[in-house]
């Protein structure tokens, strides 16, 4: 069975996520552009294995989302840090286990597969990707 991912990340890196996770066959995906569209997936919908979300949408932090929802539900949470969310915070985030992991702007694919893989439980594909032969600038 596919687990299901959500993912609530700003505009200008939904594509890069999408394009990183596009080899990950054993999860489903569904993209979310504002914070409200999350709450409401919340408060119907509880069927997801994980949530990306990005520490910064709409112009104001996650974070107090993120403590609601860590105290309600038992879901796994990767955070993408964006370059507004000072460093005390993230730290607060990690030392009071409200993410299960972060990932720091800018980012690559292979740490975007590397997060989910471990976050939903499965296993990377075995043939390397073909991003992976590129050449290092």
């Amino acid at each position: 069975m596919k687990k299901k991912l959500l993912i609530c990340v700003q505009k200008d890196i939904t594509n890069a996520v999408s394009w990183a996770l596009k080899d990950l066959t054993s999860i489903t995906v569904q993209f979310l552009e504002h914070l409200h569209q999350l709450e409401k997936i919340f408060e119907n919908d509880l069927t997801f294995s994980a949530l990306i979300i990005d520490s910064l949408l709409d112009g104001q932090s996650t974070l107090p989302f993120l403590k609601k929802v860590r105290e309600k539900y038992k879901i796994k949470i990767l955070l993408i840090i964006s370059n507004d969310t000072s460093k005390q915070e993230v730290v607060s985030l990690i030392q009071n286990q409200l993410v299960d992991n972060v990932i720091i702007r800018p980012f690559n694919a292979n740490q975007i597969v590397e997060a989910v893989s471990k976050l939903c439980g499965i296993e990377r594909p075995s043939e390397t990707p073909w991003y992976m032969y590129t050449k290092k600038q």
